[in-house]
């Protein structure tokens, strides 16, 4: 029989402690179950957290930022690995889930229940009076922001400060480095902390590998507990009187429903909003260290892409700039001069995750030629803004493009015919889909409750659910949904529809 290192039991057993995860963590103990949350990476409390980038990277991202397609031309997918999971590293953008998608999941996925527009925006009310969601003062726009708000203004376009859920934020720009003063309020500041407060358990460093099932329901879940180099020191078992939570990310919570035995779509209709950016050099300081990190936005849904700032560490703006020798080191020299403005692309393409024979997701991803064309689109445009308000120089990063525009007219060269997917470097942290939500279980992996088709007990909460992706940043989305399954789930266990030993 099998010694484990971890054997504990509650009613509900949670995989994940980021948006979905702990956003389901925090309404169930809330209304008075045992919870028991299990999380692969570690808590990095706030003070042991490291500053530099390189050493918060590693901390905090899956493969320390390395994560990504396994394709010809690879694109890095982010994720935390970490208590709070994405939410510790990510800006805190809030945006609520736009009326088409909802119109769209309701219509075309069976999904009315779930996104019911007012259940909805009663779940977004509670969950931003928690995270102190607000707008962006004009003190914390930076100039890095301040000057995509200008482009804007001058062209007539959507701008807009971000909303962000960190409204005593004091503009330190180290969100990806994880909020000096907590301010941003990520899930291992916030909803994590609260629903232990509730009685909530939390284990750590607990890599699970599959569900345990009987009597054809979902009991459990077992896995390694991982040491300090993150490689199995033992073996875990936590059983669930009531259900089984996965919610481990759009890349894992397939591989763990794959592990468990569900096939039919769990790991296809993978989508993602792969990003790029754009640096410009100015002739006064931009100063990217002042204000928040990511502060201003130009959202362009018509044409499938938004415009963000994004403040970089010095490291790694230092990167993105052009040249060699004394080149380089001049243009480094200017540092402060640069402004970094990223487009953020919703992408059409389709793409799979299997389990890898190294037992990780494998992901295959495809972007379309329409796709490359909007992201292009998007990249031309944010060129064209920075001339707008006084480059000098503009670095769009793109092979077979000159890699210094000096004036409006040379960005014409990122609308030439002939570039290619290969020709782009892009980032993915937005990711959708592999565990999909709908009516049946032909065309989906969990019903509108979020519970499995396969397997009763056992749900999906979190990303993974989205049968389309979004275009606009998705951790608020994440917990309105899962704020309203779990609610669902909470009132009907009360009710006592089940009773299962442990």
């Amino acid at each position: 029989m099998a010694r484990f290192e971890i054997d504990d039991v509650a009613d509900f057993v949670v995989v994940g402690t980021g948006a979905g995860g702990a956003t389901a963590a925090r309404v169930l103990s809330a209304a008075g179950h045992s919870v028991l949350m299990l999380e692969e990476g570690g808590w990095l409390r706030t003070e042991d957290r490291p500053r530099d980038m390189v050493g918060a990277m590693a901390a905090s991202m899956r493969d320390a930022g390395a994560q990504a397609t396994r394709d010809a031309a690879p694109m890095p997918l982010l994720q935390g690995v970490a208590v709070g999971g994405s939410t510790a590293i990510n800006s805190g953008i809030i945006w609520r889930l736009p009326e088409d998608v909802r119109t769209s999941w309701t219509r075309d996925h069976g999904l009315g229940e779930l996104v019911d527009a007012r259940g909805l925006d009663a779940a977004f009310d509670a969950i931003e009076r928690d995270l102190e969601v607000a707008e962006t003062s004009d003190d914390l726009l930076g100039h890095n922001g301040g000057l995509m708000r200008t482009a804007a203004e001058r062209r007539g376009l959507p701008g807009r400060a971000m909303v962000r859920n960190s409204k005593r934020c004091e503009g330190s720009g180290e969100c990806l480095q994880g909020c000096l003063t907590e301010a941003r309020r990520s899930m291992d500041v916030s909803y994590v902390p609260m629903a232990m407060r509730d009685g909530a358990r939390l284990h750590t460093h607990c890599r699970v590998s599959h569900v345990e099932r009987r009597w054809g329901r979902a009991v459990g879940v077992v896995g390694d507990v991982l040491g300090a180099d993150r490689k199995p020191s033992g073996r875990f078992r936590v059983r669930a009187r009531r259900g089984v939570i996965i919610a481990a990310g759009v890349l894992h919570t397939p591989v763990i429903l794959l592990r468990s035995g569900l096939r039919g779509q769990v790991g296809k209709r993978f989508q993602a909003h792969p990003g790029s950016a754009i640096v410009g050099r100015f002739a006064h300081a931009v100063g990217q260290g002042g204000g928040a990190t990511q502060a201003y936005e130009i959202p362009m849904r018509a044409r499938g892409f938004k415009i963000e700032s994004l403040s970089m560490p010095p490291e790694m703006l230092t990167a993105r700039l052009p040249g060699v020798g004394a080149e380089w080191m001049e243009r480094i020299a200017q540092l402060d001069h640069h402004a970094h403005w990223v487009a953020q692309c919703r992408f059409e393409a389709m793409g799979r995750v299997r389990v890898g024979f190294d037992g990780r997701p494998a992901v295959t991803y495809h972007p379309t030629a329409r796709d490359v064309g909007v992201l292009l689109d998007g990249l031309a445009l944010v060129a064209e803004l920075m001339f707008e308000v006084g480059a000098e120089e503009v670095y769009p990063g793109v092979h077979g493009v000159p890699e210094v525009l000096r004036s409006v007219d040379e960005v014409a060269a990122l609308r030439r015919p002939g570039i290619t997917r290969a020709d782009l470097h892009m980032v993915a942290s937005h990711l959708f889909g592999t565990a999909v939500a709908g009516r049946s279980a032909r065309d989906s992996v969990v019903g509108p409750s979020l519970e499995a088709h396969a397997l009763r007990g056992l749900y999906v909460m979190d990303a993974s659910v989205f049968p389309t992706n979004l275009g606009v940043n998705p951790q608020h989305s994440i917990m309105g949904v899962v704020h309203r399954a779990s609610a669902q789930l909470a009132n009907q266990e009360r009710a006592g529809r089940w009773r299962w030993a442990s």
